[in-house]
Parts: structure tokens; sequence; C-alpha cells
């Protein structure tokens, strides 16, 4: 059965090369990734003891007396993921966290973001990639970057701006209040040793303006965060009818010839809480392929 996938957001501009793409990295025969990865995390850990944030400019600048060196910011803070089997550290500095009351993006958020980035291209240099200066939304599901979509998760969105009297504003539509930071990610969180920038660190310097709060890609009434079956927090190696489309973009998650969305006994436009199998209480409906 030909399966459809629908997404929130697909307006992606075609010239934001840096975040964007097919997942089509050449990967080189018997690489070693994780050689790579010691010698990134060798890289990144010089980089930080030798630079500083300039808050005044919300720019990353080499250490001069009477600053705080980054690898001794209270600000700074690291995560390992693990990715291709391998356990990468990525660094992110959150300036503001941001005002928004939303819960901050999980890993298959669509998002509102601009961003400059460079590469580190030595443990001492940075080369300046792109401005992206226009607020742009961003679909999870077309990034290649597999660290922005965890470094993301540590920020929060701004509102919208209004007037004083809090009527709509009269102008562009503005931010306040957004998530201000930065971080920094191994080339095996980035395009690895494939197409784009090989082997690179990359250092986006961002700002979170806006996330779509639980977006729902196939919309079958489930968010993609919770089409995690086996609960490790990444709905993204969730394949229950083994079809290779993860089930947050299968519109059949099971595989039985009906609509996830259409799997929702009690009417509530949301599947995952109808249990209709006594022989298999602890699976809803959309997931049974004995129940359709």
């Amino acid at each position: 059965m030909i399966k459809f996938k629908h997404l929130v957001y697909t307006a992606i501009v075609g010239t934001l090369l840096y975040a964007c793409g097919s997942d089509s990295n050449s990967r080189v025969d018997n690489f070693d990734h994780e050689a790579q990865a010691i010698k990134d995390q060798d890289s990144i850990l010089k980089f930080l003891k030798t630079h500083y944030y300039k808050d005044a400019v919300d720019s990353i600048k080499p250490m001069v007396p009477g600053e705080t060196v980054l690898i001794n910011d209270a600000r700074l803070q690291s995560k390992v993921v693990n990715e291709y089997d391998i356990d990468y550290t990525y660094y992110y500095f959150v300036k503001e966290e941001g005002v928004s009351e939303k819960v901050g993006p999980s890993i298959v958020d669509s998002l509102l973001t601009t961003y400059r980035l460079s590469s580190l291209d030595a443990s001492n240099k940075l080369t300046k990639i792109q401005d992206l200066n226009r607020p742009t939304w961003f679909n999870s599901t077309q990034i290649v970057v597999r660290g922005w979509l965890y470094a993301f998760t540590h920020f929060k969105g701004g509102e919208l701006k209004k007037e004083d009297d809090g009527s709509p504003y009269n102008g562009p539509i503005t931010y306040d209040g957004t998530g201000k930071g930065f971080f920094l990610l191994p080339s095996g969180l980035c395009y690895r040793n494939g197409k784009g920038f090989t082997n690179k660190n990359l250092l986006y310097i961002v700002n979170l303006h806006d996330i779509v709060e639980n977006t729902d890609h196939d919309q079958d009434g489930v968010a993609s965060i919770n089409e995690d079956p086996d609960g490790d927090g990444n709905p993204r190696n969730d394949d229950t009818d083994k079809d290779n489309i993860p089930n947050y973009l299968d519109t059949d998650d099971d595989g039985d010839g009906v609509l996830s969305k259409d799997e929702d006994k009690n009417g509530d436009g949301n599947p995952a809480n109808d249990f209709s199998d006594p022989n298999k209480p602890n699976v809803p409906d959309y997931l049974n392929r004995d129940i359709f």
C-alpha cells in the first residue's frame, strides 16, 4: 500500500544547504569514525580553553585578560549522545533560555530560527560560513546535521511582539525574549566524512524564535515525539511495521491497511489511548496488527 507522508512545514528555502537537505553523505569505506571522534573532541576542548563569549556582540573571541574562558564559563554545558553506535559530546551555551511558555523543542519539533554558522578548522580558527538573518522555519525531517536536533532542545522560543496596550504589533512579525546562545558540534553529529563539510566541527550562534510544540509530522493525531515505542527518546529509530518508514512519518504505523488516525475507537483524535485487544492490553490499536 502506498503511504503518504504529511509534513507540518515543507517550505524550507533551497539556499540553506548548511543545515538541511537529504541525508546523502557519501561515506568513505572503512573510515575510522571513532578515531575522528577523539580527534574532534581534542580540537573542541582546545578551542574552549582559548576563547571566550563576548556578550555585547554575541560572538566568540580569542581569550584576553579579564574575561572568562569558555571552558570555565558556567553557561557552557555538554551532553553525550549516541549516534551511529558512537558516543559524541556536544557543547551548548545558553545566554538566554527564552521566555516562551511552550516547552522547549523536542528533537522532532519544527522550529523558527536565525543563526550564524562557522566551522572550526583548527583548534584556534573559526571560518565563517553563513549568516541566516531572516527567521526561517525548519522541519526536523529535513535536517542532516543531527547535532542540531539535540542542541536546540536546551532553548525555548520567544513571544510575539505586541503593542504597549497588548494589541497585535503594527509592524513586521517580531519575537521578543528569544532563546540565545550557541552550540558546538563534533563532525560526527554534522556531515561526518561525507559531502558538505567533511570532518568539520560546526559552531552555530543561534536565536530560537518559535517552535511548533508537539509537531505531528504524519498528522495521525499522535505527536511525533510520542511515537517512540521503545522509550529511548528518539522516534527516528522506531518502525513498528518494519517498512523503513519510522512511525512518526508513517500514516499506517502497524501496516494493517488502516490509517493510524482512523484507529481511534473512542473518537477523541488521539489513537494512542485506544486499547481494544485484551491479549495485548498495553499495545494501542494503531500499533497492533491484530486490530483494524
